[in-house]
């Protein structure tokens, strides 16, 4: 008996066409295309500064903030910024709350972060993550947590931000720049 390769190759391409095809049309199909994820940046608002785990941030820690006249403005500083998703920050912000106790969580392959971290993060791969529940569990789903991870060209961190939000962890910053901006400051580093 011999196969007939052309016939085989013609059913496999086929039943692959009429899939996805099928796939487009369906309102359930999968999606094959990711969207980009587009970050909103953290505290731009006039009337909400962020109170970081019962410290109060101080107003020129606001990434993007408006030029205010005192005079004319009162703001109110008890306001916890509401978080409707992860929000994006910058260096400068990031190493306020570092030096303020917030929990930084580390988004890289754990080989990454044996290799170097920001000191004191803890280490939650996005791929994988739920094999790190256990250390999910010890960390209150009241502070505010920064994800991070490589800079500008890595996800990771907005991926793990949505899923610690989705998770209940309602103030979420990812830190854009990441390891590769906190090494270039020469901020403190570990490594495991």
């Amino acid at each position: 008996m011999k196969l007939d390769y052309k016939k085989i190759f013609a059913i496999v391409f086929t039943s692959v066409l009429v899939s996805f095809v099928y796939n487009d049309f369906n309102p359930k199909g999968l999606k094959l295309i990711r969207d980009e994820r587009v970050l909103n940046w953290g505290s731009d608002s006039l009337t909400t500064f962020p109170i970081i785990n019962s410290f109060k941030v101080d107003s020129n820690l606001i990434v993007n903030k408006p030029k205010i006249d005192s005079a004319k403005t009162e703001i109110k500083k008890d306001v916890v910024e509401l978080f409707k998703e992860p929000k994006a920050i910058k260096i400068d912000f990031a190493y306020k709350l570092f030096k303020q106790g917030v929990k930084f969580i580390d988004a890289r392959p754990v080989e990454e972060f044996t290799e170097g971290h920001i000191k004191g993060a803890v280490n939650i791969p996005f791929y994988g993550s739920e094999n790190y529940e256990n250390i999910l569990n010890k960390i209150s789903k009241d502070v505010i947590l920064v994800t991070y991870c490589s800079g500008e060209d890595c996800d990771l961190s907005i991926l793990l931000g949505d899923e610690l939000f989705n998770k209940g962890y309602k103030k979420v910053y990812v830190f854009f720049g990441g390891w590769n901006d906190w090494l270039s400051k020469g901020y403190p580093t570990g490594k495991k």
